[in-house]
């Protein structure tokens, strides 16, 4: 695990030790070996905006818009991070300078690439640093002075000084107040309360030199960033705009191979079903002409049987239909009767035998002795302690 600052000299960690690299033409030869890598950039410029947060296209949009407007002279490759209700810190850094680090360390080998802002925030906030104040850190990198402003979550554009012996209150006391200046409309901290932290014990002697005796702290960290990207929690990494396209392709493909994949099985889906259908179709129909050809030969054998038992009645009567009987005698009879049972049965003549219960109230209509019941017998009977009529009728 490798973790780098990029500046006008590039810092490396392996987690343990801390090394300066040069710049040269064994650069990439020194950084080959790498797996994978966490990065932090000092040089970007920082934007507070105000933007509605849904739908997120709609905030991208403004975000971009607004952040164009003031750096507009160079493409630049942007990220944001919410750090209020509908209050967003846009961080731009410029396509030039990601493409430069991305010729040393491939894309995939990067895992995190962030601003030093937020690296050295995280560093901060591990080291229980109260961001709630207004801090002016200055990270002592030797040749050089990093100063940086942060109140809450919002921080400055980070100003690099040269270490040449000069005074360095007068520039944390413009940082400050440039600071103030660009968010003044999103604070209520009053401009000259804020405190110095400082990594370093010389610059510690250096400023309470000053007659007016600042707030100071003194920070024992080397190279906080570094420390701040062991432990970094955030979404952000810089990407080129060729591998923004190449990731989005890839969702679309994605996209467009699962909608094939969808449509195929939809496809099969139906025409399975559709197969299954015919086969079942086939093999009701190859039933249902079995059947028919069933109930055709049984009404031939029927018909046979017929003529064979009615053989008389049919040469005397010419159709002896039954059921033509039962039905006339079922509108006859009262509806409180329901029928149980029903015999048709041949002596010397043709006799049907009806069996008659009343209805759950037990009543007992009178069956009127008319048409084909005018000669029936109608007896009571008792059938599992059920009161009830026979009615026997010659036809």
């Amino acid at each position: 695990m490798a973790y780098l600052l990029f500046n006008n000299n590039i810092y490396f960690s392996d987690g343990l030790k801390v090394k300066k690299l040069i710049k040269g033409p064994s650069l990439k030869q020194d950084l080959e070996s790498i797996d994978v890598a966490h990065i932090c950039v000092v040089d970007v410029d920082v934007l507070i905006a105000a933007s509605v947060e849904y739908p997120v296209e709609k905030k991208d949009s403004i975000l971009v818009r607004k952040f164009t407007a003031l750096y507009e002279h160079e493409p630049y490759i942007i990220q944001d991070e919410r750090i209020d209700n509908n209050l967003f810190q846009i961080i731009g850094i410029k396509e030039q300078k990601v493409r430069e680090i991305y010729s040393l360390i491939p894309p995939d080998k990067v895992r995190t690439f962030i601003p030093y802002g937020i690296a050295l925030r995280q560093a901060l906030m591990n080291k229980k640093v109260d961001l709630n104040k207004t801090v002016v850190f200055v990270d002592d990198l030797g040749t050089e002075r990093l100063l940086t402003v942060f109140e809450g979550l919002k921080f400055s554009r980070t100003r690099e000084l040269v270490n040449n012996g000069q005074e360095i209150l007068p520039e944390i006391k413009r940082s400050q107040i440039d600071f103030y200046k660009k968010t003044e409309g999103y604070s209520n901290k009053n401009s000259a309360d804020f405190v110095i932290i400082v990594n370093s014990q010389e610059l510690v002697a250096e400023i309470l030199k000053d007659p007016q005796k600042p707030h100071l702290e003194f920070l024992d960290i080397t190279c906080p960033a570094l420390e701040g990207l062991k432990a970094i929690d955030t979404l952000i990494k810089y990407k080129l705009p060729e591998e923004e396209i190449k990731k989005r392709k890839e969702i679309e493909a994605k996209k467009k191979a699962m909608t094939s994949m969808v449509s195929f099985c939809m496809v099969a889906a139906g025409f399975i079903f559709f197969v299954m259908n015919k086969c079942e179709l086939g093999i009701v129909r190859g039933q249902c002409e079995s059947a028919q050809q069933t109930k055709a030969r049984l009404e031939g054998e029927i018909t046979i049987l017929d003529r064979q038992t009615y053989r008389e009645d049919l040469r005397a009567h010419k159709t002896l239909n039954y059921g033509v009987v039962y039905l006339s005698l079922l509108k006859m009879i009262p509806e409180t009767y329901s029928m149980d049972t029903f015999r048709f049965y041949r002596t010397n003549r043709w006799n049907m035998e009806l069996t008659l219960f009343p209805d759950d109230k037990g009543i007992f209509a009178s069956i009127p002795r008319s048409k084909r019941l005018k000669g029936a017998q109608i007896k009571d009977i008792f059938v599992n302690d059920q009161p009830g009529k026979e009615v026997s009728i010659i036809l």
